[in-house]
């Protein structure tokens, strides 16, 4: 197995995961327990995506870090309005939804110390 084929093992796993959790989403959509997997589905596709930027090219780690806050801060902020829109009818629908978003919040925060962590690594290694 070649370096570059053995690198892209994680995230080839991660996405198939991810594709496999939203086509549990689709099929589950209604129940509450869909938005879970909607937000697990997408910090495979996160994890995915730092795994390649390691990979690849290690100074694509801030453009995938922007990215990944600003997916996060758009997919948060639409669990939080079906946790406003469903608060009153679907308590434990709006209940998921507040776990998705807290889901997304420490994946994103998670992000931010691994990029970081890895900077420092590198960033100690040269001197």
């Amino acid at each position: 197995m070649s370096i570059a084929s053995s690198k892209l093992v994680g995230p080839s796993a991660l996405i198939i995961l991810s594709v496999g959790l939203a086509a549990a989403f689709s099929v589950l959509w209604p129940r509450p327990v869909s938005l879970i997997l909607a937000s697990t589905s997408l910090l495979c596709v996160f994890g995915a995506l730092l795994a390649l930027c390691g990979a690849a090219k290690p100074e694509y780690a801030p453009q995938a870090q922007k990215a990944i806050f600003l997916t996060s801060g758009c997919f948060g902020l639409a669990f939080a309005g079906l946790a406003w829109k469903y608060r009153a009818s679907a308590p434990a629908f709006s209940s998921a939804s507040l776990i998705a978003l807290a889901m997304l919040c420490f994946g994103a925060l998670a992000t931010f110390f691994f990029i970081r962590s890895n900077e420092e690594r590198k960033a100690s290694l040269k001197s």
